[in-house]
């Protein structure tokens, strides 16, 4: 059976530059740029979750783009009181190889190299700290799964969340898959009112008129815009997407070129993280993070 890399609690050499002491003294979080739309539920469930005794790793699975880094944000954002001495957003998707992880954390927490290894001076420096820690794209280091562990392990009162597009498969794992934004049933009549009720079409028309000033939904393109909402799976980078050509597309030109999903769906903002700038993007991104046999 596996084992976690050893810790070596005597020897507390590194300190972090900003103490952790000290109620909510650290709060680092991203500060996304456009509101989150929908996810009330999820929000609630998972932030029960890392409330619940004994729930101290939690991963939020799904494919990619389907907003599980957004989640992790807001949910930290919302709980962040839970904790102590704070919560800590830890980007992996920069790292190329499983064994940068501990240098990442470190980083995050602006921890000081010693003597010892990193992951024996993470475990000192968090050991009786009541911290979160956000762990964001794991799936392409799994293998620094035993890191988590061990911190875990070295510090009794850390909580973990994870994003990541497969499980970190440890014993105090807790999965929570991230489906897509719910979308119209099409079999329906297109009101205008009831499809307001649906997170994906809200999401749609927020980005649509962020672009584009004036546009609303009316009795004559809702039914175009569920579509393009249901033929998109409720994915919300491909809404996003979609979104940024209604300012040259009417919805049922729109919808009539999602035939050819891939080429259309592309020109996402300039400072989102390069793989998801288009669906081609986001999807190549999930091809190359598998093994031959599953390519």
């Amino acid at each position: 059976m596996s084992r976690s890399p050893p810790l070596n609690h005597a020897e507390p050499n590194l300190t972090p530059l900003t103490p952790l002491a000290g109620r909510r003294e650290m709060v680092r979080l991203p500060h996304p740029p456009t509101p989150l739309i929908g996810r009330e539920q999820e929000t609630r469930a998972v932030g029960e979750l890392l409330a619940s005794e004994g729930v101290r790793l939690v991963t939020l699975t799904g494919p990619g783009v389907v907003g599980k880094t957004r989640l992790a944000i807001h949910v930290a954002a919302q709980i962040a009181s839970m904790f102590a001495d704070g919560v800590v957003f830890v980007p992996l998707a920069p790292l190329s190889a499983p064994e940068l992880v501990p240098a990442a954390i470190a980083q995050a927490l602006e921890v000081r190299e010693g003597h010892q290894s990193v992951t024996d001076t993470l475990a000192a420096v968090l050991h009786g700290r009541e911290l979160l820690l956000i762990l964001d794209n794991f799936e392409h280091v799994l293998d620094a799964a035993l890191v988590v562990a061990a911190l875990l392990d070295a510090a009794p009162r850390l909580s973990v969340l994870v994003t990541s597009r497969a499980r970190l498969d440890l014993r105090a794992e807790h999965a929570f898959p991230v489906a897509p934004l719910p979308v119209p049933d099409l079999a329906a009549p297109p009101e205008e009112q009831a499809l307001l009720g649906y997170d994906a079409v809200r999401l749609f028309l927020a980005r649509a008129q962020a672009l584009r000033p004036g546009f609303a939904m009316t009795a004559e393109n809702a039914a175009a815009i569920a579509g393009v909402c249901a033929r998109l799976d409720g994915l919300p980078l491909a809404l996003e997407l979609a979104a940024a050509r209604i300012t040259h597309l009417p919805a049922a030109s729109l919808l009539a070129r999602l035939d050819q999903r891939l080429p259309l769906l592309t020109g996402g903002p300039r400072d989102h993280p390069r793989r998801p700038q288009t669906m081609r993007d986001a999807i190549a991104w999930s091809y190359d993070l598998l093994p031959a046999r599953r390519q």
